[in-house]
């Protein structure tokens, strides 16, 4: 077995040992542990949530004085008292409209684990996935509030450096992660964003 299955398949049981939906839920795991950005009492909008791993994170680290915001095309189930659930496409145009009534006020934190469906033809999926961060980017002026941190992810291609300028125009920390739980051989990698520049 090869390292980067034999990875994928220990963080797989892991999962399943500690009751998340997901292996996903420990980059999230790892990006906070590192960085703590999750805090009690944080309210977190959450892009591309399903299956739900990173929502069951955050879930449990903002705990009952904070809320988290699920939103993806697929739906998601979730029994967690503080997990709201928005089933729609990341560019409809009332998002920010949607959250706000959810949220009743701007998040403390944005995480994207938005992906596109893969084509195969890796031009066309670089493109796919930055257009997603950079629709991430352009709704964080209503809500995200100043001081705010988000995590993104990207994909390595030619058009991450522009995005990567974009994100640095708008925090006044970013910096570049990778996950132990990411696949080695994966192009993805984390945008970690701190201090929002409202």
């Amino acid at each position: 077995m090869r390292l980067t299955e034999a990875k994928r398949d220990h963080y797989r049981k892991l999962a399943k040992e500690e009751g998340y939906s997901s292996r996903a839920s420990y980059k999230l795991l790892q990006i906070n542990s590192k960085y703590k950005i999750l805090r009690s009492g944080d309210y977190v909008i959450d892009f591309g949530c399903a299956p739900g791993g990173w929502l069951e994170v955050a879930s449990k680290e903002v705990s009952d004085s904070g809320c988290v915001i699920g939103i993806d095309k697929k739906p998601v189930k979730t029994s967690l008292a503080n997990v709201k659930f928005l089933c729609m496409d990341v560019f409809d145009v009332s998002m920010e409209e949607r959250i706000l009534r959810l949220c009743g006020r701007k998040g403390d934190v944005v995480l994207s684990d938005l992906a596109p469906n893969v084509s195969g033809i890796w031009e066309i999926d670089h493109a796919k996935q930055i257009d997603l961060c950079r629709r991430v980017l352009e709704m964080l002026p209503k809500i995200l509030a100043r001081g705010g941190t988000a995590v993104l992810k990207v994909f390595e291609g030619p058009s991450f450096k522009n995005f990567l300028g974009e994100v640095k125009r708008k925090f006044a920390y970013v910096t570049i992660e990778k996950p132990l739980a990411s696949r080695g051989a994966s192009s993805e990698f984390y945008l970690v964003c701190k201090n929002y520049l409202a």
